[in-house]
Formats: structure tokens, C-alpha cells, sequence
């Protein structure tokens, strides 16, 4: 008896289906990694902010980062959720204090962080589905499914599913704008157009480095339009350009719509940010980059708060905050990032047969037959992946981690989904047995890891080998804090001792948990000048590696402390801590807090306690900053010289070039006799 295909509805229905099956599954899996983790450091700020512009409208909270995901989870937000009167921010030490006010003082966290949790993944789930349904039309449903279900096992794509960040959102709306870019450089059709017009308004709005990816899509667009001329001449190529101009412009309207098109950030034509915007651009010391978001903002070209946004990322992003060290395969670098850390990054965080299936990808669609829609898609993809990747190497720190290389990862699902689709075009078993075997390993690797954030895999000894490779926020961002939570309510309550936890964490968040919290320094008149601590301690594994650069060594350390659990990647010690360097530590950062939060104007104590900072952390930067611009306001300018010299002399961190660049400025001013007082002080470049 013959069987008899479906009929093409039937097939319709099937390959959808299996598109929203694939998306459900990639949320089931999220959920299972990642239902012990605990708020990331920037949740609650993008929840609080979402939902002030969602109930008022302004723009001005948390212009760090486009609005997408703010808007979509402030929308979320119950009306119980109280967000009390917002003070005169000044600075962003100041904002994140009100905002973490705001989730932990005055509202229930946990209920708030679930709400968002589930917005999250409903908006994720229907970028996925956007996402498999543009695959199915440009490269066939197989490879729709295969890129699906490599996404679905794909660690740390999985671990942003749920989080109110920008880094999961960035590698799914850069992925509609490939795919979608595809298909318009095939069809030239007006409809394809808006699709693509729309995912570009989508990718701006969920992270400013989107940019870098939609430049290089833009570009092989071009050429596809250019290419035009063969079938009708300048005409067409004119024709195609329009087209392209116009569905940029539907992007950019799309990214005006987020912010209310309104060029200012607050509905009453002001802009109430934490750093004004004038002083936010003359931060950025490239000069072309700050010519082009000053023009942009003079001209009214894109929001304002877009704009301040994209001078934060690029001064803190492409140019850097300072000195800086990177732990990168177990060893320590200083000053600029290695040539190889993002290769490094990404070969410790993909799955290694998840590796071998993009690779097989790649290798199988070199010679296949390709319709015009998939050989334009993935010239797409490698335009935007590789400027992508560009963007990461001229920055010259790596604290993101992989959460700043997701497209990379998005990028290497389509070409795994490619190899599903040449294994299913052959209608080869053995290729078939290929592809299906490194799903069966990639879900071997990955099925039992309860924390997806944390994932590393085999080449570096898995995730606990990863904690002692590399250290950046793609390890961890505070999301242990539950389970050191529970574990003070079990043990260390009962014991009647302090906990001092050096685990990153928001201090409303412990205070608001009820632990028996305390800070090594908790008042600017501290006299514990030996640095002599009893109690637990919270440490990480890194912090069990000697740092000489930070005299940090942990045969000293721990020499009087006993390990009693390690949760994950939060060790908890108990024992006697004697160390003043971690009070000079303490000192220097009650003096950030008084001098950014309580807007402190003792410039004679700010000098005296960053003294005693200064004789034993000569490398910190902000540290040397501010002394140097408390002498200054002080009209010492012997003093402010000496404190910026100390800081460009020491030799026990490698300074960042432009912050080099910027304290020989300052030298050069005093040193040709200004008035120390008509100076104007140094910006603190660990203050974004």
C-alpha cells in the first residue's frame, strides 16, 4: 500500500508546529538551568526603569541600554509593584542606590524577579518563533529546526532566556535582521522590506553594540543592491537602494516609537540623566566617535537617551575604564586584552560537540547548492559576525565575557542549522547519523548542568576548571545569592558571627535578606588600621589564586580560615582574616560612596583617608584620581601632582592608554602654573 505525502496545509502545519514545539523546548530547558538563580546585578535597575517609563513615560533611568526589554517587563509589572518619588540623581552611584531601594526595601524581589522571569521568556519564546519562521522561508524548515534546537541546548543562550538584560535580546534580534536581509536581498519585494525594516528597530532597540552588526548587514545589502544593475541597470540599483533606505528609516522610527518620539528623555522636555549629556559625550576621547554622537545629538537624529547610552558604551566599552587585569585560561594578562581572549572565551563556553556541529555546517555549505535567499543570508551572517567580532578586539578590557559575544553564539546555531539542512537535502543516513549524534553528545554535555550561566565545558575542566579560568561577569553575576542566603539561615545565624561576604552582590539585597551583613570598612572613621576581621567570609574561586599585582595572596589570606561549603561559585570561609590591604580596599570605596551618593564636599578628609589608600594601593585608579582632584579642589597643586604621578608611576598594574593620557594632561596644567582651583578635576573613569 503506498503512502501519500501530506498535503502542502498539512506540511504548513507540521514544520509550524514543530517551530513552536522547538521554542517551548528552549524555554523548558532555560527554566531547568537557571530556576536557582537569583537576580543578575542589573535586573532590578532595567525592572525599575521599564516600569517608571511604562507608568510615566520619562527616559531618563538607566539610559545605559536601549529600552526594549525595560518596556516589555515594565509592562509586565503588577500594579502592587510602588516605585515611591525619585530623588535628584546626580550620579549613577546614586541611581542604582535608589533603584535597589526601590526592588528591595520596598518591594517583594522574589515575586518581582519570577513576574520578570516569565515576561522574558514570553518575549524570548517569540523571537525564537519569529526567528524559526524567517529560517523556514529562506533556507528550508530543516534548517529552521536544526538552528532551533541548537539554540535550545546552547547553554548561555539559554541562561539569558529569563534575565532582564540586553545580551540574549541582542543575539536573537541580530539574527532576524540576518535572515531577514537575506530574503530581501533575494526578492527585492516591498513586504520584505518592512520585515527587515522592523527586525533592525527591534536590534537597536535592545543593545547599542547591535550597531556594529547592522552596519556589516548593511553593507552586503548594498552589494546586493548594486547587483541589481546586471537585471535592470542603475535603474534597479536605484530602485534597490530605495527600498533599503526605506527600511532603514522604518527601523530607526521603530527606535523613536520606544522612546515616545521624543528627542528629549522626559516628557517635560528636559533630560534628567545622572551625568549631563555634554559632559557624557566630552567623556568619549575618540574624536571622531565623539564628533558623530555630537552631531547626532545636535541635529536631533536619534532620542537623546540613545545617544547618551552610546557615549557610555563606547567609552566604557571600546575605549576602556582603566587599568585592568584578565584572568583568561588560568593565566593573568594586564593593561589591553590578548589577540586571542574572545577565541579563548567562546572555545571554553561552546559545547564542544555543539562546536563541531557549526564547523560541520560551515564545512558541508562551502560547495552545496544554495538558493539565492540562504547564499545572501549567510553573506549576512558573516558580515555582521565578523564586525561584530571586530568591535570586541578593539576593546581593550574583556569584563563582559561571553554575555558580550551572544551574536557570536546566535551565528553559530544558523550554521548548525545548516548542517541539518545539507544532512536532510543528501538524504544521506550517514550524514544523518553524524548530525544526530552530536545533538545526542551536545545533550549529553549539557543536560545535567543546573546553572546554564556558569557552564564551561571539557577543555577547560567543565564549569567548576571555568571558575578558576577566567574572570568576568560570563562565570557569574551574582546569581548564588540564594543559596548563601539559605545556607546563613541554616548555619551561620545560629553561630552569633558576622558574615563579610566579597562576593558581588547588592548591598540592599543582603541587608534587605536579613543576614547578619557587614562590610569590611563600614564607616569613614574606621580605625581598624591592622585589618583584623572574625567571622564567615564569602570568597570565589579565583579568589584561591595568588594576584601579586593586587598583593593578594591566598596562602595568606585563608592561612587562618577553614573552607566549610563551597556553593557553586561562592566559597564560604570561617575564621580570622588580618590583611589591610582589604581595608585600604574598604576605605577607598566609603570615600566613592561619600563623595558620589552623599555628595560629599570635605575635600581636606577625602584627601586624608585616600592617603592612607594611596601608601598601600598605589595601582588603584580610582583611588590616584580622586586624591589628585581633592588637592586640586583643595588649590594644593604640589599635592594633586604628586597623588597623579604616584599613580602613573606605580608599576603593579599596567595603566590604560587614554587614562595615561588623561593624568599627563593633568600634569601638564599644573606643572605650567594654572591655578589649581580653576582646574577642573579629572573624571573618574570607574564612575560610568
Amino acid at each position: 500500500m503506498r503512502r501519500t505525502a501530506p498535503s502542502p496545509t498539512v506540511q504548513r502545519w507540521l514544520a509550524g508546529g514543530l517551530i513552536v514545539l522547538l521554542a517551548a523546548l528552549a524555554v523548558a530547558r532555560s527554566w531547568y538551568g537557571t530556576r536557582l538563580d537569583s537576580f543578575t546585578i542589573d535586573e532590578p535597575w532595567h525592572i525599575v526603569a521599564g516600569t517608571v517609563y511604562v507608568r510615566g513615560g520619562d527616559r531618563h533611568l538607566n539610559p545605559e541600554h536601549p529600552p526594549l526589554a525595560k518596556l516589555w517587563v515594565g509592562a509586565w509589572m503588577p500594579a502592587t509593584f510602588r516605585v515611591g518619588p525619585e530623588p535628584g540623581l546626580r550620579e549613577k552611584a546614586q541611581e542604582r542606590e535608589w533603584v535597589e531601594q526601590t526592588m528591595f526595601e520596598q518591594n517583594d524581589p522574589e515575586r518581582i524577579q519570577q513576574r520578570a522571569r516569565v515576561a522574558m521568556w514570553s518575549l524570548n519564546a517569540l523571537l525564537l518563533v519569529a526567528l524559526g519562521g524567517l529560517l523556514w522561508r529562506a533556507a528550508g524548515v530543516a534548517w529552521a529546526a536544526g538552528t532551533l534546537a541548537f539554540l535550545a541546548l546552547e547553554p548561555t543562550l539559554g541562561a539569558h532566556l529569563p534575565v532582564v538584560m540586553t545580551d540574549g535580546l541582542l543575539a536573537l534580534t541580530l539574527s532576524l535582521v540576518i535572515v531577514a536581509a537575506g530574503v530581501l536581498a533575494a526578492t527585492w519585494q516591498w513586504r520584505w522590506a518592512a520585515v527587515f525594516g522592523i527586525a533592525v528597530g527591534l536590534a537597536l532597540g535592545a543593545k547599542h553594540s547591535a550597531l556594529a552588526g547592522l552596519v556589516g548587514v548593511g553593507g552586503v545589502l548594498v552589494v546586493a543592491a548594486i547587483a541589481g544593475f546586471r537585471k535592470g541597470g542603475g535603474r534597479e540599483v536605484l530602485w534597490r537602494l530605495a527600498k533599503l533606505a526605506m527600511a532603514i528609516l522604518l527601523g530607526v522610527a521603530l527606535l523613536w516609537a520606544q522612546y515616545g518620539f521624543r528627542f528629549h528623555a522626559d516628557g517635560t522636555g528636559g533630560d534628567a540623566f545622572n551625568l549631563a549629556m555634554d559632559a557624557k559625550i566630552a567623556e568619549v576621547t575618540k574624536p571622531a566617535l565623539r564628533a558623530a554622537i555630537g552631531v547626532s545629538d545636535d541635529f536631533h537624529l536619534l532620542p537623546r537617551a540613545y545617544l547618551w547610552g552610546l557615549a557610555d558604551t563606547v567609552r566604557t566599552g571600546i575605549e576602556g575604564r582603566g587599568g585592568a587585569l584578565h584572568l583568561i585560561w588560568g593565566q593573568v594578562f594586564e593593561g589591553r586584552t590578548p589577540w586571542f581572549t574572545w577565541p579563548a572565551i567562546l572555545a571554553a563556553k561552546i559545547p564542544l560537540a555543539l562546536a563541531a556541529l557549526s564547523l560541520l555546517g560551515l564545512a558541508l555549505l562551502v560547495r552545496s547548492p544554495l538558493t539565492p535567499a540562504t547564499r545572501w543570508m549567510l553573506a549576512a551572517l558573516a558580515a555582521a559576525s565578523t564586525l561584530h567580532f571586530a568591535a570586541l578586539v578593539v576593546s581593550p578590557q574583556a569584563w563582559g565575557g561571553v554575555r558580550h559575544a551572544t551574536p557570536l553564539l546566535a551565528a553559530a546555531a544558523v550554521l548548525g542549522g545548516g548542517a541539518v539542512a545539507e544532512a536532510w537535502r543528501r538524504r544521506s543516513r550517514a550524514w544523518a547519523g553524524v548530525v544526530a549524534a552530536l545533538f545526542v553528545a551536545a545533550i549529553g554535555m549539557t543536560i545535567r548542568e543546573p546553572r546554564l550561566w556558569e557552564y564551561h565545558n571539557e577543555l577547560v575542566g567543565g564549569t567548576e576548571g571555568g571558575y578558576r579560568a577566567f574572570r568576568n561577569e560570563g562565570v557569574d553575576l551574582g546569581q548564588r545569592f540564594g543559596e548563601i542566603r539559605d545556607f546563613h539561615r541554616r548555619v551561620i545565624a545560629g553561630s552569633g558571627e558576622r558574615l563579610y561576604p566579597d562576593y558581588w552582590v547588592m548591598e540592599r539585597q543582603w541587608r534587605a535578606a536579613h543576614l547578619d551583613y557587614h562590610r569590611f570598612v563600614e564607616t569613614l572613621d574606621d580605625t581598624n588600621t591592622a585589618g583584623v576581621w572574625e567571622g564567615w567570609f564569602i570568597y570565589t574561586p579565583v579568589d584561591e589564586l595568588p594576584w601579586p599585582q593586587y598583593e593578594w595572596n591566598p596562602a595568606e589570606v585563608f592561612k587562618d580560615m577553614e573552607k566549610v561549603a563551597q556553593l557553586g561559585y561562592a566559597g564560604v570561609w570561617r575564621g580570622r582574616l588580618m590583611r589591610p590591604e582589604t581595608r585600604a580596599s574598604g576605605i577607598g570605596e566609603k570615600v566613592m560612596e561619600y563623595l558620589y551618593e552623599e555628595n560629599g564636599q570635605d575635600y581636606a578628609l577625602v584627601a586624608r583617608r585616600l592617603e592612607e589608600v594611596a601608601v598601600i594601593r598605589p595601582q588603584n585608579v580610582g583611588v590616584g584620581v580622586e586624591l589628585g582632584n581633592a588637592y586640586l579642589r583643595l588649590g594644593q597643586g604640589d599635592s594633586a601632582a604628586r597623588a597623579y604621578r604616584r599613580l602613573l608611576e606605580q608599576t603593579r598594574v599596567k595603566l590604560d592608554r587614554k587614562v595615561e593620557r588623561q593624568l599627563r594632561d593633568q600634569l601638564a596644567r599644573i606643572e605650567a602654573g594654572e591655578d589649581p582651583a580653576k582646574i577642573a578635576p579629572m573624571r573618574n573613569p570607574w564612575m560610568e
